[in-house]
């Protein structure tokens, strides 16, 4: 890989060819404020405004239609031998090149672009001295609710970029808009009060995506983001959540969010499983066509995709947070439909230790039985099942009817769990024909009944 080599604020920093001063600062450890830079999106500057954009039930005409979005300009820099500053984000490294990006001039250029910035967003917290630690009401100076700052005051972006860069005294007050405020739609909430068109959601659903709900619009000179259509339906949202992750604000937000949950609401379908299997991994396998890959996520939590496919309670699709929207994935049809398809391929994506010598000695073959002896013999032991009955499968077997998981089903998942390192002795009755003196006597080191 060609590199280049340069300085920054005095620093030898050695970067991949093509990098932008940004990213190489960044690779440096050397920060450079923005906002509309984000690393998991393409570069803010070629992405050009819309017609229209919808705020709420608002429709915003724009007036330089594929004009390029301008950025935020808070990366700005300063490159010896050049007479302007020039964004960060935007500006490719070269040899022997020098950069400085804590000049005086420097500051001075980000505190005006910042005020800019700041004079349409609510901002009264962050000059407040008693910020620390305040839960915004009641507040402690009376300022209007309208001028404070939004719930994520303590872990918001823009109050961290505000932090490094500083607030120009002049900063004008802000003045509310009464903007429209979006709560009824599925999972988001919207407040256009707070956004400030740094333009990541719009990059986020169109380039990442390839979706284009959201879009922007320049307007006497002012960047101004929203839906193509009233509502996120009507602009074929596909409520992935994406937006929502790289907003730098409050003004994109999951209404289900609190906390302390962030994993569990923003993925209810993993926790609702017993098993914990990873459902949105498998599912997103199976549309990209990776059969195999999705059944082996399947096995990593429980030897029993066919099974499973046919007879699971589908706790996993109550909680989907599809259904907020329409109506939930089917999780568990999928489950079945890839676990027909799939080959032994998945076995390739398995990681089975090396034998270790240890012997186990599992009493009873159903579900536990089975997969105990399925995961034991994976770290490399050796097993053997014991069951009183002429047949594996205990409840699986016995248990449930035919016409709601077939034998012949059951023993597909069956015949990939036996292995050569899974031994089975039927018929044999614990406390009569076995004990756990007796297995020990036999040699094995441990007994799970």
């Amino acid at each position: 890989m060609d590199t280049v080599t340069l300085l920054i604020n005095g620093t030898k920093v050695e970067a991949a060819k093509g990098m932008s001063i940004l990213e190489a600062a960044r690779k440096a450890e050397i920060y450079v404020p923005s906002l509309c830079y984000h690393p998991d999106l393409p570069l803010s500057r070629r992405t050009k405004a819309v017609n229209h954009v919808y705020r709420g039930a608002e429709k915003a005409i724009g007036d330089s239609l594929g004009k390029e979005f301008e950025g935020c300009n808070l990366c700005l820099v300063e490159v010896e031998g050049q007479q302007e500053l020039v964004p960060a984000c935007d500006t490719t490294i070269a040899d022997n090149m020098k950069v400085f990006t804590d000049t005086k001039r420097v500051k001075d250029a980000r505190q005006e672009k910042l005020m800019l910035i700041l004079a349409k967003h609510p901002h009264a917290c962050l000059l407040c001295a008693q910020k620390e630690g305040c839960t915004r009401e009641p507040c402690p100076t009376n300022v209007p609710v309208a001028e404070r700052c939004c719930p994520k005051l303590g872990n918001c972006e823009l109050e961290k970029v505000v932090e490094y860069i500083g607030i120009r005294p002049d900063t004008p007050r802000y003045v509310p808009k009464s903007l429209p405020v979006v709560k009824d739609e599925p999972l988001f909430a919207r407040d256009y009060n707070l956004c400030i068109s740094c333009s990541r959601c719009v990059r986020a659903c169109r380039d990442l995506r390839g979706v284009e709900a959201l879009g922007f619009i320049y307007k006497n000179g002012e960047a101004i983001a929203g839906t193509v259509a009233q509502t996120l339906k009507d602009s074929a949202c596909k409520f992935c959540g994406a937006c929502v992750e790289v907003c730098p604000t409050g003004a994109l937000t999951d209404k289900e969010l609190k906390a302390g949950e962030r994993e569990a609401r923003l993925v209810p379908c993993k926790y609702a499983c017993p098993a914990g299997i990873d459902v949105p991994k498998y599912v997103y396998l199976i549309a990209q066509n990776r059969f195999a890959d999705a059944v082996a996520v399947v096995r990593e939590r429980v030897p029993f995709p066919i099974v499973l496919g046919k007879a699971c309670a589908r706790p996993c699709e109550s909680q989907c947070r599809r259904g907020k929207v329409d109506e939930p994935v089917s999780i568990c049809a999928l489950k079945e439909f890839v676990s027909d398809q799939a080959t032994n391929a998945w076995k390739s994506n398995a990681k089975f230790a090396q034998p270790t010598g240890k012997r186990l000695a599992i009493i009873g073959s159903g579900p536990a039985g089975l997969t105990a002896a399925y995961y034991l013999a994976r770290l490399g032991h050796s097993v053997t099942l014991f069951d009183n009955m002429p047949e594996l499968g205990g409840m699986l077997r016995y248990g449930v009817q035919e016409y709601r998981l077939p034998n012949e089903a059951f023993q597909k998942d069956l015949k990939e769990i036996k292995g050569e390192r899974i031994e089975a002795r039927k018929s044999i009755v614990f406390g009569k024909d076995v004990t756990i003196e007796s297995l020990k006597k036999e040699g094995y080191d441990a007994v799970l009944v």
